[in-house]
């Protein structure tokens, strides 16, 4: 299993000399997803570029952002994390090229990705820890059932931390996805290391 981490949808004083430190310390695998401005649900491409520019250029490679493939080639990184829905219309035949991790609310939207999607992120497994109000969570009988016959790799998303992790690992699952689990401690690096270690790899 795999430790996906998901950036602070906020940008904060020492952001990059953790997610640095992070990388030094194993991570493999960053979803880039920030807030726009003025109430935007996702920062535009600028923005993520302006954010990318402030890593190394070496460690595009291990980072996905929240947008279209498109703009995940513009940028120059490793793939996209996008709607599911977006995917289940018609789509350039260009995307498919990109490595797309489909963002996944349902078992439905699961079942339904194209065979050339490279992932699904499901989820919120958990009550994630990042929001105000309850949110509606995958059912986790059913997901278990709907897992194992999938060709993509799966990666569950929402609400993981230490104390639930050991549950989540008994799903059939190629990795998990944290953002509260390692942002809202103290010391993020020292977090992402304890659960990397947990994790595996």
């Amino acid at each position: 299993m795999r430790l996906w981490l998901t950036t602070s949808p906020d940008d904060f004083t020492s952001e990059f000399d953790d997610i640095e430190e992070m990388f030094k310390r194993g991570l493999s695998r960053l979803i880039l997803w920030k807030r726009g401005r003025a109430g935007s649900p996702n920062a535009s491409e600028g923005d993520y570029e302006r954010w990318l520019m402030a890593l190394p250029m070496e460690y595009r490679d291990s980072i996905w952002i929240r947008g279209t493939p498109d703009m995940a080639e513009r940028l120059e990184v490793r793939g996209c994390v996008i709607d599911a829905s977006v995917l289940a219309g018609e789509i350039p035949e260009r995307w498919k090229r990109i490595n797309c991790v489909a963002l996944c609310r349902s078992l439905e939207q699961l079942e339904s990705l194209p065979e050339w999607v490279a992932g699904a992120l499901i989820g919120p497994v958990s009550q994630p820890q990042s929001v105000y109000e309850p949110v509606e969570t995958v059912d986790f009988v059913n997901l278990a059932d709907k897992l194992k016959d999938k060709n993509q790799q799966v990666i569950a998303f929402g609400g993981i931390d230490h104390e639930n992790l050991a549950q989540i690992k008994e799903l059939p699952l190629q990795g998990i996805s944290v953002l509260g689990g390692i942002w809202n401690y103290a010391d993020p690096v020292n977090a992402f290391i304890k659960l990397h270690r947990i994790v595996g790899r």
